[in-house]
């Protein structure tokens, strides 16, 4: 492994550990709040946006386990319809040689029946 995976396993199971401590599992945007404020930079790169990003979603998904309910029900709530198709129709940014400033554009479907239905509605357009 690199020195910078390395590092984030470190912040993980140091710095992170230690704050999270004693947390809800259930309050995710307490969870998350911590993690941004004890990193302290804009673009989480003192302990690492992946570390964060890990610990933020194996909370989640523990704690949707153990409520013995799917991750996207626990974190939408009872009125989400999942799953919801997206398609990605551009990619720019940073990461892309594209010339595009916009990372991504998305699209959905809106009024459908099933995610089938949804498939089914963008691919005929």
């Amino acid at each position: 492994m690199g020195k910078g995976v390395m590092k984030a396993v470190e912040n993980v199971n140091t710095e992170i550990n230690d704050a999270l401590k004693g947390l809800s599992p259930f309050d995710q945007a307490n969870i998350d709040k911590c993690m941004i404020d004890l990193d302290g930079t804009p673009n989480k790169g003192r302990l690492g946006a992946n570390a964060i990003l890990g610990v933020s979603m194996a909370i989640a998904r523990a704690a949707a386990k153990s409520q013995d309910i799917p991750l996207y029900r626990y974190l939408g709530g009872v009125d989400l319809e999942l799953p919801q198709p997206f398609f990605n129709v551009i990619n720019g940014g940073v990461h892309a040689d594209s010339g595009i400033d916009v990372q991504e554009f998305l699209i959905t479907p809106v009024k459908r029946e099933s995610f089938r239905d949804g498939v089914e509605k963008i691919a005929n357009t």
